[in-house]
């Protein structure tokens, strides 16, 4: 009974350690598993708030950059536009002057620019007869010689007077047949376009009236039939001034040295100022008497708003 009860108990501690053996197994197990998965999601955790951290400083570092690059391409674009706007480029030959001395004229015609303007002649020489003589004062007023002949005028911006004859600015039409030189200098950003332009002449008569004259091209006012702000009096204008008193009446005049000075904005290509001289004479011949008045005539746009 005792050895019974020995074997009963020998297998009791038997089954006792096995089972306290298998709890401290599983209990390891489980420790080490904790551990581990432990381990592995702390080192993912790490390694994915690394890598997001990365992710959002690589793409932070790419939209700074793609925004400085373009910050720099607007800057540069923007300089590069202003560069464009500042500089007209400047002609290179005659006809690239002409072109750009019509350009300004003509852009100032289209948009109906305001300007003041001035017209005299002075540098006055006569060689009448006595009878003509007596009319000295009346061929002064027809060519415009004298202070108190001197024209002046201001037109105001896009307010132009419906009668086209009185917009006091004409379009140019100037070519490269009708210059003698053309130059073109530039300084603080305004070109200076200066057009030696070739002489003519005009005829007025009860039989004919004819006038060859480039300067009438170029922009000043001009026209035919008695108008005294025509600035060009050529032989047409100044017959039918006086052929209701002298119907027979020759007028022979011929102008010469006609230069043409526009001051144009580099930038805009707007016309800034405008100067035409030339030297005119005018041969009168009429029943009672002949002779002839010459001098200069000055042509002075200013003052343009656009």
């Amino acid at each position: 009974m005792k050895k019974l009860i020995s074997v009963f108990l020998v297998f009791t501690l038997i089954l006792a350690f096995a089972a306290c053996g298998k709890t401290a197994e599983e209990t390891t197990t489980e420790s080490t598993a904790e551990e581990i998965t432990g381990e592995v999601t702390e080192e993912v955790t790490e390694t994915g708030e690394t890598t997001a951290e990365a992710v959002v400083t690589e793409e932070s570092k790419a939209d700074e950059s793609a925004a400085s690059e373009a910050e720099t391409s607007e800057g540069e674009t923007s300089e590069t536009a202003a560069e464009e706007k500042t500089t007209i480029a400047p002609p290179a030959n005659t006809q690239e002057i002409i072109a750009l001395y019509n350009s300004a004229v003509n852009n100032a015609f289209d948009k109906k620019a305001g300007f003041s303007k001035e017209r005299y002649t002075d540098n006055a020489n006569y060689d009448m007869s006595i009878a003509l003589r007596a009319f000295k004062g009346l061929v002064e007023k027809f060519i415009g010689i004298g202070e108190e002949n001197k024209y002046s005028e201001t037109v105001t911006k896009g307010k132009w007077e419906d009668d086209t004859n009185k917009h006091y600015l004409r379009k140019s039409t100037l070519s490269a047949s009708d210059v003698t030189n053309a130059t073109c200098s530039e300084s603080g950003g305004v070109y200076t376009v200066t057009l030696g332009i070739k002489g003519g002449n005009s005829v007025g008569n009860k039989n004919t009236k004819s006038t060859s004259a480039p300067v009438d091209k170029c922009g000043i006012c001009v026209g035919n039939k008695d108008k005294a702000y025509y600035d060009h009096k050529t032989g047409e204008v100044i017959y039918d001034a006086i052929a209701g008193t002298y119907e027979g009446a020759d007028i022979k005049e011929n102008y010469n040295n006609a230069k043409a000075v526009a001051k144009i904005n580099a930038e805009t290509g707007e016309l800034i100022s405008l100067t035409v001289v030339f030297d005119i004479t005018v041969a009168i011949d009429i029943s009672i008497g002949s002779g002839t008045a010459s001098g200069t005539t000055h042509v002075i746009y200013k003052d343009f708003k656009y």
